[in-house]
């Protein structure tokens, strides 16, 4: 059994502490079992948020390092925004199990799905389909197999029409964007295979660990929290001079004009299995720091949020520096540098972690939210 799916459905929820440090360790402790791997998936991507039809146009180069003592012969990739398609997706069948019919009967501008996909494997075209029940899936036939130690490059453009967030976990409401579960991703190859599954509102956290370096363009005015260090810092200084505004909320929730200048910004991380990344033009920003108990490394925290809660959001750094240290002294020190909190609205209720980040929906509690910074 692969070592990550033993802490599934764990309470409290702080995998995103607790699998980066005993990651290592079990890494070590399997050392001596030669039947043991982990493959190793590296991504660059390059994305532009198109907030005027709420799709997603895109590039992408995937490192894939063949960790295993197999010859593979093709990839399975999850292209999970077609979860959002049509009525014969999982997720849709899903949810009708569930007494929830939100997506069957969608209006066709409220779907998503992705395309314009043209794969290549080192540079050549190569074969790819979708699975035949879930196009959600797709497998690529490699022309050259993948040997033992080797690696192989993979390159697609990809476009991404945003679904509604109120079915599951991408989308957007308005002009505020939840972009999770969103670019090709290939799925888990271990000792029994690979593990080529559908979107649901469960287990898309079973991926492969690697690095991250994304670029995300969009309208300047647009506030962005993403997995990953921000390598620009033209938007550092422009976050921190907001967190430098008076508390002077009010109750409007109506989005501002876009910008019509555009802007580039860079995250980059390491150690990682997953991606996703936040923008409104209406969050309000804090930030903090926080020196850990232990290895004394100073993280940087952020808290975006809009005029839904502000007098519950307006302590949140105090509150995420507060829950950081504690878990550190607890579990073991923070590995990252930074932790971020949004505010949005999201189908999946309560709060949604991600690597580095976390989104919180409506809470109407100050103590719910604080439970919820420190289980997430």
């Amino acid at each position: 059994m692969r070592f990550l799916t033993i802490f599934e459905g764990m309470t409290p929820r702080i995998l995103f502490l607790l699998l980066p440090l005993l990651f290592h360790g079990l890494i070590a402790l399997a050392g001596n079992n030669t039947s043991y791997f982990q493959q190793e998936v590296n991504y660059k991507i390059s994305v532009s948020l198109n907030d005027k039809k709420h799709s997603l146009s895109a590039t992408i180069e995937i490192e894939y390092i063949n960790r295993s003592s197999d010859t593979l012969s093709e990839i399975w990739f999850h292209l999970w925004p077609n979860a959002y398609k049509d009525r014969n997706s999982a997720l849709c069948k899903q949810m009708v199990l569930n007494g929830d019919a939100a997506l069957y009967f969608a209006k066709e501008e409220d779907r998503g799905f992705i395309d314009s996909l043209q794969f290549t494997a080192n540079d050549e075209n190569i074969l790819w389909s979708y699975d035949s029940l879930n196009k959600d899936i797709a497998l690529l036939q490699l022309k050259n197999p993948l040997l033992p130690g080797n690696r192989v490059i993979i390159k697609t453009p990809f476009y991404v029409k945003l679904p509604s967030a109120s079915f599951s976990r991408l989308g957007h409401i308005g002009q505020a964007y939840a972009i999770t579960q969103w670019y090709p991703k290939p799925a888990v190859y271990d000792q029994q295979g690979w593990h080529a599954m559908p979107y649901l509102n469960i287990g898309e956290f079973y991926a492969e660990f690697g690095s991250y370096d994304v670029t995300i363009t969009l309208p300047k005015n647009y506030v962005v929290g993403a997995t990953g260090d921000c390598q620009t810092q033209t938007e550092i200084d422009w976050m921190n001079e907001l967190s430098k505004e008076p508390d002077n909320f009010n109750d409007s929730l109506l989005f501002p004009p876009s910008s019509k200048e555009f802007k580039t910004i860079r995250y980059t991380q390491s150690k990682v299995h997953d991606f996703a990344w936040f923008a409104d033009k209406r969050f309000h920003v804090r930030t903090g720091k926080v020196v850990l108990p232990n290895s004394k490394n100073e993280v940087t925290t952020w808290a975006l949020f809009t005029n839904s809660e502000p007098h519950l959001w307006k302590n949140a750094v105090r509150n995420m520096n507060d829950a950081l240290y504690h878990y550190s002294a607890l579990v073991g020190d923070y590995p990252y540098q930074q932790c971020t909190a949004i505010d949005g609205t999201i189908a999946a209720g309560g709060g949604m972690e991600y690597p580095n980040i976390t989104i919180i929906g409506k809470t109407y509690d100050p103590f719910l939210l604080i439970w919820l910074w420190r289980t997430k």
